[in-house]
């Protein structure tokens, strides 16, 4: 078992507050005028300082309360994009006492009636037309039956589902059981509560005088890779530890804002908003998931969280815009992108530059890194990175640009982090030491244990599953393999995904899903090979790597089919293998590979919201291509360093 430093929580060390609600509360007193929220509106940033926030979700809350009869132990749904009011609305429900259930924007109508009637929502709360659809669609199925009242937040967009017609009225959509109120009605009812123009029908007040840490402050469903949606029960205690915690380890204070981005249905986006109260931070919200470049320029964040895909994203974009121009032009990009390299390899061990490699960077500073620091506003101290494992070639690439990626880890089940690299102790290729208060033990088979006051209650209604994973001494069986380095923890791949060959070897798909992707043209690669005589991978491609290669190489085509088909492409993909092979032990060599013909997707259920592929729906999807690759006779494998494989394409 690894404890930090020794650390050893006193018995409510972390727990300053008996709810989340307190713990709002005693900001707005620390800080009521400086600002707390930042959003867009009309083309302009307008900001709410902590008391106008409180205040404003005790109105969302009185008028829940008054228009749609929501009362303490009340589930409501939240279905939204990433907004100001998704962050009023969980603030509200939580002075209400009730228990917020997010739900993706971007789900099927089936998987949205599951959620509701598994967690027996009984209000949803909902923005644009195609969520507000995708809710009516499900209530018409027979399923949200539960459910008796919905509030749009959108009023002034609101068009008949699937129409292109003009604005229709709430109350004009077909009646299918559910009450429709728009949010500015529901604020106002509750203004008028709050002013005395109306009677209150909940008291705030006591509702927070009553609340526990025990108690439950929201349903949050697990994407999960395989299998339904869980609902995962998290308690006011596991949020305010875990703010408590973030707030020990990264420096934030009231100087500080981060620029959010990531759906509020993802728990390390929900562990930004809250860790932000007990830092002070300023949280600005992204316009939208497609204005997150101008929101950087315009907003200028000191920090950001966000998941792997987003900075591989910036990462091939730069790369390809930085080999697109002539000659000189690209042997200076890679010239600098070395230069940056040799750095971040001296900072990360500590040392001093040498004279000559500082003058070197002062140069590539000018000509590259600059340009990347000013894209994100010019005051970004550091990105933070979870759902998903992060590159080392990704995370060196930024460190040469003056911008450290934090890697941290965490699940649904731990209300977020377990452990984070910190600006001031950090080793690329681990998620961190542990955070505060949270202990880990790596069990004989290698499965990362926690034990915390992070840890969930428990699954919704599932309590067989909820003891398969939480053990009688309190511990935690995350499903991941891991091991601590130094102090830090190294992820190796999830215990469930962990396949046999055929000859009986062991092999770990997501480090050779690593190893892959980011390499050229690769942006995701899924491994297989269970019961089979070798290992292959299924490789999706990277738009802005192929847009610039065909640019560049006058390939001739565009569309990403034709360059999946493309020799070029193919042995681009065949150098990436070969490089990955020659650090493997032969037996888990990727002996074949094939390219996919689009996209993974999420609507399609591949992948999920962050951007994890789903392997046994991949496999499905793509079972052809896969049983394709055995097909032909093994080609030979030596790797281990030595010779490397060759004729791995089909």
């Amino acid at each position: 078992m690894y404890r930090p430093n020794d650390f050893e929580p006193r018995p409510y060390e972390g727990l300053h507050h008996p709810n989340v609600v307190a713990m709002v509360a005693a900001r707005v007193a620390r800080s009521p005028r400086r600002t707390a929220v930042r959003f867009k509106r009309d083309g302009s940033w307008r900001a709410h300082s902590w008391k106008a926030y409180w205040d404003r979700a005790g109105a969302v809350a009185a008028g829940l309360a008054a228009r749609l009869g929501v009362r303490p132990g009340d589930r409501v749904a939240v279905m939204a994009h990433t907004r100001v009011e998704w962050a009023l609305c969980d603030l509200a429900l939580a002075r209400l006492g009730a228990i917020s259930v997010p739900i993706y924007p971007t789900l099927t109508a089936d998987r949205v009636g599951y959620i509701l009637d598994d967690s027996r929502c009984t209000v949803a709360i909902v923005d644009t037309p195609a969520n507000l659809s995708r809710m009516l669609d499900a209530c018409a199925a027979g399923m949200g039956h539960t459910l008796s009242g919905i509030v749009y937040m959108d009023r002034e967009g609101l068009r008949t589902p699937g129409e292109g017609g003009g604005n229709v009225r709430l109350e004009d959509l077909p009646d299918i059981g559910p009450v429709r109120w728009s949010f500015e009605d529901v604020e106002a009812a509750g203004e008028a509560v709050c002013a005395g123009r109306e009677p209150a029908a909940v008291d705030l007040d006591e509702v927070q005088a009553a609340l526990r840490l025990e108690d439950t402050f929201s349903h949050v469903y697990t994407s999960g890779t395989t299998g339904e949606p869980k609902g995962v029960v998290l308690t006011h205690q596991n949020f305010v530890f875990e703010s408590w915690a973030i707030r020990n380890v990264v420096p934030v204070d009231e100087t500080d804002e981060q620029l959010l981005v990531l759906p509020l249905a993802h728990i390390f986006s929900r562990h930004l908003l809250w860790g932000a109260v007990e830092q002070g931070a300023v949280t600005a919200f992204a316009e939208g998931p497609h204005t997150i470049e101008r929101d950087l320029q315009e907003v200028a964040p000191t920090f950001m969280g966000a998941v792997p895909r987003i900075y591989e994203t910036v990462y091939h974009r730069v790369l390809a815009a930085g080999r697109s121009g002539r000659l000189v032009e690209r042997r200076m990009f890679d010239w600098c992108i070395e230069v940056g390299r040799k750095v971040s390899l001296h900072r990360q061990r500590g040392l001093s530059l040498p004279l000559r490699l500082a003058a070197e960077w002062k140069v590539a500073d000018r000509l590259v890194f600059s340009r990347i620091r000013r894209a994100f506003g010019g005051r970004l101290r550091f990105f933070v990175s979870g759902g998903a494992p992060l590159s080392v070639q990704v995370a060196e690439f930024f460190h040469a640009a003056g911008v450290l990626v934090l890697e941290g880890y965490g699940l649904t089940e731990t209300t977020g982090a377990v452990t984070v690299n910190r600006p001031d102790r950090y080793r690329f290729g681990t998620v961190g030491p542990p955070m505060p208060g949270c202990e880990i033990r790596i069990a004989d088979d290698g499965e990362i244990l926690v034990r915390g006051r992070n840890v969930m209650k428990a699954y919704l209604g599932r309590p067989e599953e909820t003891a398969e994973v939480i053990d009688p001494d309190g511990w935690f069986h995350t499903g991941d393999i891991g091991e601590m380095v130094g102090g830090f923890l190294r992820i190796t791949d999830r215990k469930k995904d962990l396949f046999k060959t055929s000859s009986g070897k062991f092999v770990a798909p997501l480090m050779l899903e690593q190893k892959l992707e980011g390499c050229g043209p690769v942006a995701r690669a899924v491994v297989f090979g269970e019961g089979r005589p070798y290992v292959v991978a299924l490789v999706e491609l990277d738009d802005a790597y192929l847009a610039e290669l065909a640019r560049r190489e006058g390939l001739g085509v565009a569309t990403y089919d034709d360059l999946a088909r493309h020799p070029r492409v193919r042995a681009l993909v065949q150098a990436c293998v070969d490089r990955v092979n020659a650090d493997l032990a032969s037996f888990e060599t990727i002996r074949r590979f094939a390219i996919l013909p689009r996209p993974l997707s999420e609507a399609m259920d591949e992948v999920t919201p962050t951007g994890k592929p789903r392997r046994r729906v991949v496999a499905e999807h793509f079972g052809t291509l896969v049983d394709g690759l055995y097909d032909a006779p093994p080609p030979p494998s030596s790797g281990g360093g030595g010779a490397r494989p060759f004729g791995l394409g089909r």
